[in-house]
């Protein structure tokens, strides 16, 4: 009986593999653009971290995650809801303050807001969120909100639409101690 052997195919003499490796090595290592740490980091599919003001922010916001605007009391219990979820394991989500809301502006970058607009943050936060976010603040009957657009600050009629982009503050431990042995 014949035995089927697999048959010895013909290779290229080694200088020639030697000429195409490296070739192919080129096409396949990825081109590394930036050797500096992400500001923005994702912190699984709901949450983003911000390293430089160590705030943890919902990658999206209201009109996002809900797809209708949010007046301004309707933006505090979308943040108290999603506090009772435990959305990313916080409970402690909130409206930003003036200066957490401008600290997402950056001029460098343009995302695709809803109604084809451009907000100016980081792309790490998805296309689509609208242009303005509501604040924490209260100054009678009139609320601040953030433009993303321009860059600035607008007060406006608590009872107007709008959405918001919860934030929280990174949870600070100075030292850590062993417990003591008895």
């Amino acid at each position: 009986m014949e035995e089927n052997l697999p048959q010895k195919t013909e290779q290229q003499p080694p200088e020639k593999a030697e000429q195409q490796l490296p070739e192919k090595a080129e096409q396949q290592l990825p081109v590394k653009k930036d050797d500096k740490p992400k500001r923005f980091v994702e912190k699984g599919r709901d949450v983003v971290f911000d390293s430089k003001t160590r705030l943890y922010w919902l990658k999206k916001d209201s009109w996002q995650d809900k797809g209708k605007f949010f007046n301004w009391h309707e933006a505090v219990t979308f943040a108290e809801n999603k506090n009772l979820r435990k959305i990313g394991g916080f409970e402690d989500w909130r409206l930003p303050n003036i200066d957490e809301a401008t600290s997402l502006y950056d001029e460098n970058f343009e995302v695709p807001g809803k109604g084809g607009t451009n907000l100016h943050v980081d792309p790490i936060f998805p296309e689509g969120a609208f242009k303005t976010g509501w604040i924490a603040g209260d100054t009678s009957t009139r609320r601040p909100r953030f433009d993303y657009c321009e860059g600035k600050v607008v007060s406006v009629e608590e009872y107007s639409f709008g959405s918001v982009r919860i934030c929280r503050k990174d949870t600070v431990i100075k030292k850590q101690v062993a417990p003591r042995r008895k």
